[in-house]
């Protein structure tokens, strides 16, 4: 199968690593993936160092009407030389020239059609014009969600049949559990040798929650007083002034001793395995939640607020908790739990694991995107 995926978006973020897993796997079994992504991008960047065939020439993102009008006919002509089987969109940008060119080549191969796969990781509403909704409801032959919140809501904006939708959640490969951490973590973090460590990941952003989970740390350090709380973090400068907030409120709850915020680096998945329990403290978004599922493939449990798609992820007493209410105090709550009873922690541990190599498999992910291709093939 020839397949075309746009994943035109310039920055590294969950949409854009579900893009580049699938179109990873495609190629892995043997299928033709072009990626038409953004140049000079970070997604660019990644696209490229998993060795992935990139199309950067044809520009979906562009204001411009005469630019549109170039790329429409770029991409029709590529779709041509290239004879592309099926397109998977996983933007709104660019979605409209991807429905028409496939629409006008359809005159040309009419026994042949290309079917347009929209893959939707993102609860954004959908703009509710005529032409934007006969593409979703006519032109569209099936969804990809990657969360059953993104399906409801797709289904509550347009009018299509719920059989045109699979939600297919965000895989992740599971290291071996075995071997050690290369670092000694409580050496180069000067964490006590019996204090238990929690770890949150992600980009310093308000919408994380960081703040709130301080607020959290503050409250059990009267119970767990060597608490310590690790914050891996990435694409945050340290002048900007969400991290000047974190780091201010970290000295205001004087919680100096007891957080470590740590630079990106190569070993995220060793320091994930290395803590007892994962925080995803999001208030909003969240509807791919990698990070989650990555905790799982560690073996380590997650408690998380009930933001995005983490009420499908977390399977409440078997691998985490989900707090009732997006508050310190609730997660305050659930993290006592798991941090008071260390069978607890190791129980929910296996469960994250066991979830990780069975519902969040490569394999199913594989399996399930080519169902629906060719299920889309064959009408």
């Amino acid at each position: 199968m020839k397949i075309l995926i746009g994943s035109n978006v310039h920055w590294w973020n969950a949409e854009a690593a579900y893009a580049a897993t699938v179109a990873q796997l495609l190629e892995e079994a043997g299928h033709t993936v072009f990626v038409l992504t953004r140049p000079d991008s970070l997604n660019e960047k990644h696209l490229r160092q998993r060795g992935l065939r990139l199309l950067t020439h044809i520009d979906l993102n562009s204001n411009n009407p005469f630019r549109l009008f170039i790329a429409y006919h770029q991409l029709k002509k590529f779709l041509l030389e290239e004879q592309i089987e099926l397109i998977n969109p996983h933007r709104s940008e660019g979605f409209p020239l991807f429905v028409l060119a496939a629409r006008a080549l359809r005159s040309l191969s009419q026994h042949n059609p290309i079917p347009v796969i929209r893959t939707r990781g993102t609860t954004r509403a959908i703009s509710q014009h005529w032409l934007n909704r006969k593409m979703h409801k006519d032109w569209t032959a099936n969804y990809i969600t990657a969360g059953k919140i993104v399906a409801e809501r797709l289904l509550k904006a347009v009018s299509i049949s719920k059989e045109k939708i699979k939600t297919i959640y965000y895989p992740v490969e599971c290291p071996d559990l075995t071997q050690q951490p290369a670092v000694d973590f409580r050496s180069e973090f000067g964490i006590p040798l019996r204090a238990r460590v929690l770890a949150v990941v992600g980009r310093i952003r308000p919408v994380k929650g960081q703040r709130i989970l301080l607020q959290s740390l503050s409250q059990l350090l009267e119970e767990f007083p060597d608490l310590t709380l690790l914050i891996p973090y990435r694409d945050t400068a340290e002048t900007e002034p969400e991290m000047l907030e974190l780091r201010s409120a970290v000295s205001n709850l004087k919680l100096d001793a007891h957080v470590r915020l740590i630079p990106e680096r190569e070993d995220i998945r060793q320091l994930m395995q290395f803590s007892d329990v994962g925080v995803v403290s999001s208030v909003d978004s969240e509807v791919i939640c990698r990070v989650a599922v990555e905790f799982f493939s560690a073996a380590t449990p997650v408690v998380a607020f009930p933001t995005g798609c983490l009420p499908e992820i977390i399977r409440d007493g078997e691998n985490g908790f989900l707090t009732k209410t997006k508050s310190a105090e609730a997660l305050t709550e659930a993290l006592r739990k798991i941090l008071a009873d260390s069978e607890l922690c190791k129980r929910l541990g296996h469960g994250a694991r066991l979830d990780a190599e069975t519902r969040f498999n490569p394999r199913k992910m594989l399996t399930e995107t080519l169902e629906i291709f060719e299920q889309s093939l064959k009408k």
